[in-house]
């Protein structure tokens, strides 16, 4: 099983064989996620994320994704994944995070569990194969898109709306 922990990455969901679920609260995303094949949609009002995610599962799941949260979504990931499992996370943290974990989320060192950080890659075989999916009607790009803005000074507005997160944002877009 994979934890996607977050309510913006939905176009990797298209797995027939897996069970993906998010931890989210906002309707809009979660009917998104849902959309995209997320199998479970967990709220953290209904109680502990870590502990739905092993009970749904029946104990610790192989990947996580950490794509939103802070410094604390290391532990919750350590918490949810099996020994020689992986955590991956392409979330920016805030740069005042520290990410501080208990030796024994880690199996004391020796639980085999893989850390993948870092931008989402980009480069011409990326968005080839991102224009493949677009076409074959596994991404509908405009379904994340749903704040607009228009023109270049504009820019700092949709940062700031990203980083106060209302309620019904998925993803603001800039028209240049």
């Amino acid at each position: 099983m994979i934890v996607i922990y977050a309510s913006a990455v939905f176009y990797s969901t298209k797995y027939d064989e897996l069970t993906f679920l998010f931890p989210c609260t906002r309707p809009n995303c979660a009917a998104l996620a849902k959309e995209y094949g997320a199998t479970n949609i967990i709220s953290y009002k209904e109680g502990d994320i870590v502990q739905q995610i092993l009970d749904l599962n029946h104990g610790p799941v192989d990947k996580v994704i950490i794509a939103g949260g802070n410094g604390a979504s290391f532990n919750q990931a350590l918490q949810m994944v099996r020994p020689n499992g992986v955590i991956s996370n392409v979330n920016f943290m805030d740069p005042s995070d520290s990410i501080n974990f208990p030796a024994m989320l880690w199996g004391l060192g020796m639980s085999n569990i893989s850390f993948r950080c870092g931008f989402c890659p980009g480069g011409a075989r990326r968005i080839e194969r991102l224009i493949r999916m677009i076409q074959a009607g596994r991404v509908h790009p405009g379904k994340l898109l749903n704040v607009k803005f228009e023109g270049f000074d504009k820019i700092e507005d949709a940062f700031k709306l990203m980083d106060a997160k209302p309620k019904d944002l998925i993803k603001p877009y800039v028209l240049i």
